[in-house]
């Protein structure tokens, strides 16, 4: 490859670009959209039906904003039907809510106490789907809601009709701006998870040509980030209304499995270049080969790897040294796959059908607001199960009736003190507890939820008392576009920093203070003071009743990150009898994802507030974090290369299937031992089989051919499996025991010398069949 190649300019990505791979599927801005359309369309209809019903305007402009913008925050689907079906819905609540706050204006111990069970209802309405979520929540906002109107029950009807008219004018937004289209959703989500599959390779070039930590470190960090991409894509492709349909969708998924893959791995060649300290002129020849799809795309990585073969053959410094032409031959091959990911990407275009109409292939990557789901399932798994601390060992409730339960114990404890501190705003100590427990699954990430709730009411008391000395009652226009700002602006952070929607919530509290005629500097201390109050009684009140202790979640993540490596294992064992079948390629792939997914869950639980000081429990955690990511990801190459061959011989297939059984074995043990306490510890002897004996012994009746070449892919990658639980399985009690047959004859892992030639074989072999 010649030298100057590798000065070519990167491709620069456009702002659309950039837009999308920092909101994959545009989940954040479709939240902002919403609220800046949806919001003013409401308090329009809520002003006009407040004046032709005699209403102040100031009522119908409230009324009219909150059933818009909660339609928006919770009514999220992918049909336009189910949209509108599910606002429409919500004007029952809303309407309920309202009569029975304004009925209870004049008995205010009631209106306390239904507090306590209106948010009760809200939290344990989760547990029976989106619909009664979305009643529950109607229920308690509307409520709150009323309680700030100092008007008479014969106002009642007119107020229900400013409802009725905000919902109606943001369906009809919704339906005529917001209206899901599937073919264009997948085309995003594609075009944003390539734009960051070409900050990999970028990235790869610059690490090649630097050859210095800090490239190095940016190479990890732009994997890291298309690795988090393509997994959110996945999930997408899954979603109702995907516009993906059986055979298509499973090629869509083996499409985005294998580019990945590819390019992640080409990255990885770049790293093991430059740690192994290749010469230069190695080093910039691979950067000139992947400067070609880097500037053209990966429908010239055919081109790439050719030319990239040639330069190879053509230079003593690579031709002579096995270790870097393995390395050429590995990145010629890869580059072969990304053109073929390019090409079926092509073909699998023309069959998509333009109206996205189809039912969705099932990922087991699962999405909340658009990123990866986190640590819910593992407390949920936990909580169903009976795992909970102290006394509560022996109580199971569900997850929601959990949470519904801390809610209402919070508030019960929290409103006295808050009607105490100011009789007239003791609801924001009430909405302190539920914002706290909304969401969140342990005491740490509740604590920094009320840090970011103390830094929002800050910063936005700030801004917010500077735009009413700005803005006073005078300008309410701007006034108006200030709030619908400042709610879009929070939507559209909503998922990523929790601190910036609160500062744009309390910018919008401080303009309806003021133009209510109660607003002073000293509001947002008293603000400030209530919230922190609810949400520290929330934290307090959910680690005494049914808590489920941090260290139970812990081990709770790594058994069920090792079920899925366990899961994976036994898909290649019963993938290796029939190693050309379409289901083999789907289940290894399908297992694949399930093992990033527990990762995503695995890093979230052992996510902490303080960094602590490594040593005792910390340092095994650490240890088992970096140890199971690390299996993870030799686990997709696993699923991406190992299936590339035929079918397997009969001995063959036998000796992985023996393989993979005991390796299963072995981690069913390491689960088990993870699972144990000083209670009830691992049994005595209990060990970790190591089947590197077995391996060694399937490698060495391998010979020189594609197939077998990539059977000894797999191979090897299946050995660093086990290798690196092996090492873990002290941490939890268990021996290693590596006599895995009865001829116990120590024989070293077979180095890969031999896979220079069988991989660059593979390459020209795919070259002749495509002329």
């Amino acid at each position: 490859m010649p030298k100057h190649q590798t000065t070519i300019p990167r491709r620069r990505l456009g702002l659309w670009d950039r837009v999308l791979m920092r909101d994959v599927g545009l989940v954040k801005m479709m939240a902002g959209g919403r609220a800046l359309v949806c919001l003013p369309a409401g308090m329009a209809a809520g002003y006009f039906v407040a004046l032709a019903a005699g209403l102040p305007a100031s009522v119908g402009l409230l009324l009219g904003a909150l059933p818009a913008f909660l339609t928006c925050f919770v009514v999220v689907d992918t049909h336009a039907r189910r949209v509108a079906a599910r606002s429409a819905a919500l004007y029952v609540p809303f309407a309920l809510a309202l009569f029975f706050s304004i009925a209870l204006h004049s008995y205010r111990i009631v209106e306390l106490v239904l507090i306590v069970f209106l948010l009760f209802a809200q939290f344990y309405a989760a547990r029976f789907g989106v619909w009664a979520s979305d009643f529950g929540a109607g229920l308690f906002a509307a409520y709150l809601c009323g309680l700030l109107l100092p008007l008479p029950l014969a106002s009642f009807p007119d107020l229900a009709l400013v409802f009725a008219g905000s919902l109606a004018a943001a369906i009809a937004v919704r339906w005529a701006l917001f209206h899901p289209n599937a073919l264009r959703s997948l085309m995003r989500s594609r075009r944003a998870f390539l734009a960051w599959e070409s900050r990999v390779v970028e990235a790869s070039v610059e690490a090649l040509e630097e050859a210095d930590d800090r490239s190095i470190k940016r190479l990890a960090r732009r994997r890291a980030q298309a690795h988090e991409a393509a997994l959110i894509a996945d999930g997408m492709l899954a979603a109702p209304g995907s516009g993906s349909t059986g055979e298509t969708a499973e090629r869509l998924h083996q499409i985005l499995f294998d580019t990945e893959l590819a390019i992640d791995t080409l990255g990885r060649v770049a790293d093991e270049l430059v740690a192994a300290g290749a010469p230069a002129e190695v080093r910039e020849g691979v950067a000139g080969a992947l400067r070609v799809i880097a500037e053209h795309g990966g429908r010239e990585g055919d081109r790439a790897a050719r030319e990239l073969l040639a330069w190879a053959d053509g230079t003593p410094a690579v031709a002579s040294d096995p270790r870097w032409l393995h390395s050429v031959h590995r990145a010629a091959l890869l580059l072969s796959d990304v053109a073929t990911s390019s090409d079926e990407w092509r073909n699998i275009r023309r069959d998509l059908p333009a109206n996205g109409d189809g039912v969705p292939f099932e990922s087991p990557v699962v999405l909340f607001g658009g990123r990866v789901l986190g640590a819910g399932p593992i407390l949920n798994a936990e909580v169903t199960g009976g795992g909970m601390s102290g006394p509560w060992r022996r109580v199971k409730v569900s997850p929601a009736l959990r949470v519904a339960i801390q809610a209402a114990i919070a508030v019960a404890i929290t409103e006295p003190i808050a009607y105490a501190i100011d009789g007239q705003r003791f609801y924001w100590g009430v909405i302190g507890v539920m914002v706290v427990l909304a969401g969140t699954n342990s005491t740490h990430e509740r604590l920094r939820k009320v840090g970011n709730r103390a830094l929002g009411t800050i910063i936005g008391g700030v801004l917010g008392i500077l735009f009413v000395a700005l803005l006073g009652t005078d300008h309410v226009w701007w006034t108006l576009i200030l709030v619908v700002v400042a709610l879009t602006a929070g939507m559209y952070f909503f998922s990523r920093s929790y601190a910036l929607w609160v500062i744009g919530l309390v910018v919008v509290l401080c303009q309806v203070y003021n133009y209510s005629g109660s607003f002073t500097d000293e509001l947002i201390l008293y603000r400030l003071a209530e919230n922190v109050l609810g949400a520290l009684v929330a934290v307090g009140v959910s680690a005494v009743v049914l808590p489920v202790a941090t260290g139970v979640m812990i081990r709770r993540a790594v058994i069920r990150h090792l079920a899925s490596v366990r899961a994976f294992v036994e898909a290649a064992a019963a993938g290796s009898v029939l190693e050309t079948a379409a289901g083999s390629t789907a289940r290894l792939r399908s297992a694949s994802r399930a093992v990033d997914q527990a990762t995503f869950q695995l890093e979230a639980v052992l996510k902490p507030l303080v960094r602590f000081p490594s040593g005792g429990g910390y340092r095994r955690d650490d240890a088992t974090r970096t140890t199971l990511v690390a299996v993870a990801s030799t686990i997709r190459s696993i699923a991406y290369r190992g299936e590339r061959h035929a079918a397997l011989s009969t001995v063959q297939a036998s000796r992985l299937q023996e393989i993979c059984s005991i390796m299963a074995t072995s981690i069913t043990a390491l689960s088990e031992a993870v699972g144990a306490t000083k209670a009830a510890p691992p049994a005595e002897g209990t060990a970790w089989v190591s089947t590197v004996t077995l391996i060694t012994r399937l490698d060495a009746l391998l010979v020189e051919t594609d197939d077998d070449a990539l059977l000894g892919y797999r191979l090897h990658a299946l050995g660093r499996v086990d290798d690196a639980l092996a090492g873990l399985a002290p941490a939890y009690g268990l021996t290693v025991d590596d006599t895995s047959a009865a001829d116990t004859t120590s024989i070293a892992l077979p180095s890969s010398s031999r896979f220079p030639e069988l991989s660059a074989g593979a390459v020209r072999n795919r070259f002749s069949a495509r002329r």
